[in-house]
């Protein structure tokens, strides 16, 4: 990850929401009809899922079923049977007659059956073609609004199939059948009006209303319908993009969207209509309490003559339930519409959605990583959920999909800029980690939780302990920045020098390291190893330590030196002390032997000095006996080694210092009875060691 982003984390995690919304936007455009569809059939579901079985009785489907064309006879009916079926609707006390068919062939009887509408408050159905490629023109239309011009948002008609032209007097009210099918053929809008030749005809249940509405008996639709648009947003963000309004009607406005479309309330099963066949309405055997005071809709369902459609609550509907469903919604002001304000609702969405996300993100307790694709999978399923209440709630049709894409995109984009950022850190931690303690070690810690519990491991291990001889009176002698540098320079080399030969700088003490071999990982050469560092490392510092000039104010300083001690054993390797405060050591006889013998090597004069275990499994001839020693703070006597080509590791110098440092007449120290099989007499005790 760049440095920018791990530094400033925030501005990852905005760019990850700006970018969400920006690939939500663009999906939106490039597959709108793909968006819009899951909507429609997310609506489909809703309305399945909220719709009422409470019976609706006022209004009477009037079915022309098979059981009526069996008894009565074959459609088209004679026009004198349609004017019967009208002159018993009325004497049933009906309120309104809605006939869901079209008479477009001239028959005999259409006087007669023209006369009995007219006196029976009746609504005679029409059909408009809204194809620009169609444009039949079939009988004649009626039942246009008063009012002069059409709303700008209708859609255009320029064909029809209507009624015959005696069928239509002045005080019959028409309405249009047509629908909007979608492209998967559901209907799920109806035009409010369609405009032809400069006049706006309304729909069929539009008419129905209206005609519902009059006390005086019939009369033609009066100028009282207005029309209006609202494009704006703020304050009238929840408004329809248009409606309709009537003087007629109070209280009544009917929302359309831009194209002037109505859309359908499928707020009732299909089971809760009262449908009774036409044939017992003819012949007198309906109750006349059921059609008392009812909108009686008269439409086919046989076989045959009946209009099919698909619609939300079912595949295989017939034309007068969307009809039915429609006036229940606006007889109950319940007409579902999508805001004008519908973009901007979205987008309010998506920033509350990415609050949600970013306080997800902010929570403290738990991993983000996995808690941000349950939260965006929750945070869609809000969108819908949102969707459907401001649909049975506030009669809101709200985009939902596009917001409900945003939070899964936002939630992964999230999810993985917190991984990024958890690895970033992760790594950095590790690093930082690895500068203070064994690669291994860290690594292991960055895997596990704080434990308080001791962790420790018995193992077979090499110990190498390097000291810097001589410097804490080098450092009393020269500024601190000097002395800092010289023990950087001495780490850095250490631990190039472990790790090239496959050891392991365990712990780092003032001007002293200790190095450990096979406490991680296998190595069962450590032996030779150990020793080949030691070597390198003697040989490597050499230049770095005798470099630096002795102090001028005082000839008493000795020359810096490295004083190295190795030894193999079985340690103790592990963890210790509480969860809030560890730490991490190597412990057992082979560590102390070797600090024992750093300690000791510049008695002997000595730049490295070998354990009795580690010198046994070194291959002969590669050590050199020094006799045997008791060494500070043990209880027996050990055999030391020396590597047989020791004294290449030792410049000319520093062998004179080591001879003349502590020869009280200027006598060697280095002579054959120290290094003589058990003469010990010298080193117990030691001085001090330097810090």
């Amino acid at each position: 990850m760049p440095a920018f982003w791990r530094d400033h984390p925030w501005g990852l995690r905005a760019a990850a929401l700006v970018l969400s919304a920006l690939l939500a936007a663009t999906l939106q455009w490039v597959f709108p009809g793909a968006m819009v569809a899951v909507e429609q059939v997310s609506g489909d579901l809703t309305w399945r899922l909220g719709a009422a079985a409470t019976p609706e009785r006022r209004i009477v489907i009037v079915d022309i079923d098979e059981s009526s064309l069996e008894t009565v006879g074959p459609w088209p009916w004679p026009r004198e049977t349609i004017a019967r079926l009208s002159d018993r609707l009325r004497a049933a006390d009906v309120a309104v007659q809605v006939f869901d068919i079209v008479l477009d062939t001239p028959r005999a009887g259409d006087a007669l059956l023209g006369r009995a509408w007219a006196e029976h408050s009746v609504v005679a159905g029409q059909i408009f073609s809204i194809d620009a490629r169609t444009t039949p023109k079939v009988a004649a239309v009626g039942g246009a609004l008063a009012s002069a011009g059409c709303p700008s948002f209708a859609p255009t008609s320029k064909g029809y199939i209507g009624n015959s032209r005696e069928l239509l007097s002045d005080g019959l009210s028409v309405g249009h059948l047509t629908p909007m099918v979608e492209s998967d053929g559901v209907v799920r809008k109806i035009p409010a009006v369609i405009c032809h030749e400069g006049r706006a005809y309304p729909s069929l249940a539009l008419a129905a209303l209206w005609r519902a509405a009059q006390t005086g008996g019939p009369a033609p639709l009066t100028s009282d319908w207005v029309w209006s648009t609202h494009r704006f947003g703020g304050l009238f963000a929840l408004s329809p993009a248009g409606w309709l309004s009537s003087a007629s009607l109070p209280g009544m406005a009917v929302p359309v969207d831009d194209q002037g479309n109505l859309r359908v309330p499928y707020r009732l099963e299909r089971k809760v209509f009262l449908s009774v066949p036409a044939s017992q309405v003819l012949n007198g055997s309906v109750d006349p309490a059921l059609l008392r005071g009812t909108i009686a809709l008269v439409g086919a369902t046989a076989f045959g003559i009946g209009d099919v459609t698909s619609t939300p609550l079912s595949s295989v509907a017939a034309g007068v339930e969307v009809h039915a469903q429609t006036l229940v919604g606006m007889l109950d002001h319940r007409l579902p519409y999508t805001p004008s304000g519908a973009t901007g609702l979205q987008i309010l969405a998506m920033l509350l959605i990415g609050v949600v996300l970013l306080a997800v993100v902010t929570r403290r307790r738990g991993a983000p990583v996995k808690r941000l694709p349950i939260a965006g999978a929750a945070l869609a399923l809000a969108c819908y959920g949102g969707a459907a209440t401001g649909l049975w709630v506030a009669d809101l049709w709200l985009p939902w999909f596009t917001p409900a894409v945003f939070a899964l995109l936002a939630a992964t984009s999230l999810a993985t800029a917190e991984h990024a950022l958890t690895r970033a850190q992760r790594e950095r931690l590790s690093a930082h980690l690895g500068a203070y303690l064994p690669a291994p070690v860290a690594q292991r810690l960055m895997a596990t939780d704080p434990s308080g519990s001791m962790q420790v491991n018995l193992q077979h291990v090499s110990v190498m302990v390097a000291d810097v001889r001589n410097f804490s009176a080098f450092a009393a002698h020269r500024p601190a920045q000097e002395t800092a540098a010289l023990l950087h320079a001495f780490y850095c080399i250490a631990v190039d020098v472990v790790e090239q030969h496959g050891g392991v700088v365990e712990n780092v003490v003032g001007d002293s390291v200790l190095a450990v071999w096979n406490a991680y990982a296998e190595c069962a050469a450590h032996p030779s190893q150990a020793l080949a560092a030691a070597k390198e490392l003697s040989r490597a510092t050499r230049a770095l330590l005798s470099n630096r000039a002795r102090p001028q104010d005082d000839h008493l300083v000795q020359p810096l030196a490295l004083g190295i001690g190795i030894e193999t054993g079985t340690a103790i390797v592990g963890s210790f002390g509480p969860a809030r405060r560890r730490a991490h050591v190597a412990l057992g006889e082979p560590v102390s032997v070797a600090s024992r013998l750093q300690q000791m090597t510049q008695d002997l004069s000595m730049p490295i000095l070998i354990g009795p275990q580690l010198a046994e499994k070194l291959p002969a001839g590669s050590t050199e006996g020094l006799g045997e020693y008791l060494l500070e703070g043990m209880s027996r006597q050990y055999a030391l080694f020396a590597p047989s080509d020791w004294a290449a590791l030792v410049p000319t110098e520093q062998l004179w210092a080591g001879a003349t440092a502590s020869r009280p007449e200027g006598g060697s120290r280095w002579t054959d009875e120290l290094r003589t099989p058990g003469s010990n007499s010298a080193f117990a005790p030691h001085p001090q060691r330097d810090a």
